[in-house]
C-alpha cells in the first residue's frame, strides 16, 4: 500500500469516526433532552401569536398561555404578542423572518395561514415545514350545500357551475373549491364572505350553493344548524377529514373520499385529488403550536414537555371535549403536519390549477 494511500484512508477513517461520534452526540443529546424537566430551561418564554386578539389563535392564546406558564415552571406569565389580520400570515411571516431559533419563542398559528402558503400566495414568506411542532388542534370542516356530486351526462353537456362561498380565493374555503374539482363540476368562488354566518345566509338566499362550515361546533350545535338548513334545502355533503367524525341524526357524515366512493364506485385518484389532500388537511388545522427549525433539543424538550401538561389542563379541555377539537401533541404532530405539507408534485398540480382558473375567475 503506497504512502498516499494510506494517508488518504486514514484521513477517511478518521472523518468517518468524528461523524459518527457526533451522530451519536446529537442523538444522545436528543434523547437527555426528552426526559428533562422543563424548569427553567426556557428564561423569559414568548407566545407569539399569528393574529389579533379576535382571531382563532388569539381566542386561543387567552386559554393555552395560563397553562403553557403552568408547564413550563414560568415565575411570571407568558409573554404574549399579538400580530394583525385574521388568517395568521402576518404572525407566521414574522415567526420564519425575525425570530432568532433559541427556544425562548413559540408561535400560535391557525391553518388559514397554511393554506395560504400551499395556494403560493404573494403574501407569504415563511415555510411551516420547516418548524418544530409541540402541539395541533384538528378539527373537521364540514361542506354543506345543494350541489348534487353524482354528475349526469346533462350536466356535463350543460357544465353547470357550481358557487362556492369563499373569503378569499387563497383562503381556508380553497378545501371546497377544489373539493368541487375533484367530484369533476365545476366551481366558481363567490368571494368576500368573512364569516359563517354571512356565508350561510347567503345559501338560504340562493346566492351561493356551497358553504366550509369550518369553525369547530358541539354535535348539538351541528345538529341544530343542519336542521335549519335543511328547511331550505341545504344538507351537510361531506367533512374535509375524519379527526372528528360528525353525525347527524344517527347518521355520519362522510369524508369526501367516502362521499367519492358512494357516488362513482371506486376511490379518487387525480393529481387535483392529491392537492385537495393537502390543502384539506391544513384547513382542518384550527391552530398550532410551534418552535422554529434549529432550536436546541433542551429547549424543545422544555415546550413539548409544556404543551403536554397544556394539554391536560381544566381550560384547555374544555375548549377541546365536546366541542368538535382533537389535540396532539408531542411526536404525534409529525404524521399530520407532513400530510399538510403534501407532495411536491401535488403542490406544483395546485398550483397550476390556480393559475388556470383565477383569470376567469376575476373576470366573472
Amino acid at each position: 500500500m503506497t504512502l498516499r494511500r494510506r494517508h488518504f484512508l486514514t484521513s477517511a477513517g478518521l472523518a468517518l469516526a468524528a461523524s459518527l461520534s457526533q451522530a451519536h452526540a446529537f442523538e444522545r443529546m436528543t434523547q437527555i433532552a426528552s426526559v428533562m424537566p422543563a424548569g427553567n430551561t426556557i428564561p423569559d418564554p414568548t407566545l407569539l401569536v399569528a393574529g389579533n386578539a379576535e382571531s382563532t389563535a388569539g381566542k386561543w392564546s387567552t386559554v393555552l398561555s395560563p397553562a403553557l406558564m403552568q408547564g413550563l415552571e414560568a415565575v411570571a406569565p407568558l409573554t404574549v404578542r399579538m400580530t394583525s389580520g385574521q388568517d395568521g400570515v402576518t404572525g407566521a411571516n414574522l415567526f420564519d423572518t425575525q425570530i432568532v431559533p433559541d427556544g425562548t419563542t413559540a408561535l400560535l398559528v391557525p391553518g388559514a395561514a397554511l393554506v395560504a402558503s400551499l395556494a403560493g400566495d404573494p403574501r407569504v414568506h415563511f415555510d411551516f415545514g420547516r418548524w418544530v411542532p409541540l402541539m395541533l388542534s384538528l378539527v373537521s370542516p364540514v361542506v354543506v350545500g345543494r350541489a348534487d356530486l353524482h354528475r349526469t351526462l346533462r350536466d356535463l353537456v350543460r357544465d353547470r357551475p357550481v358557487r362556492v362561498a369563499v373569503s378569499s380565493y387563497t383562503a381556508i374555503e380553497l378545501a371546497s373549491l377544489l373539493a368541487m374539482a375533484v367530484f369533476g363540476l365545476r366551481p366558481v368562488p363567490v368571494a368576500g364572505f368573512a364569516s359563517r354566518t354571512e356565508a350561510l345566509a347567503a345559501l338560504r338566499e340562493g346566492k351561493v350553493d356551497i358553504v366550509q362550515i369550518s369553525d369547530p361546533m358541539s354535535p348539538d350545535a351541528l345538529t341544530a344548524l343542519f336542521d335549519t338548513l335543511g328547511q331550505d334545502g341545504v344538507a351537510p355533503l361531506f367533512t374535509l377529514s375524519d379527526t372528528v367524525r360528525i353525525a347527524y341524526h344517527g347518521q355520519t357524515v362522510p369524508t369526501l373520499t367516502e362521499r367519492f366512493v358512494q357516488e362513482r364506485g371506486h376511490a379518487p385518484t387525480s393529481m387535483v385529488y392529491d392537492a385537495w389532500k393537502a390543502v384539506a388537511a391544513a384547513a382542518s388545522l384550527d391552530v398550532a403550536l410551534a418552535l422554529p427549525m434549529l432550536t436546541p433539543p433542551a429547549q424543545v424538550a422544555g415546550w413539548r414537555h409544556a404543551a403536554d401538561v397544556a394539554a391536560s389542563a381544566g381550560a384547555v379541555e374544555a375548549l377541546v371535549n365536546g366541542r368538535g377539537r382533537k389535540l396532539v401533541s408531542g411526536p404525534g404532530c409529525g404524521p399530520h403536519l407532513r400530510e399538510m405539507t403534501g407532495e411536491i408534485q401535488a403542490i406544483l398540480t395546485l398550483r397550476r390549477w390556480l393559475a388556470v382558473h383565477s383569470p376567469e375567475w376575476r373576470l366573472g
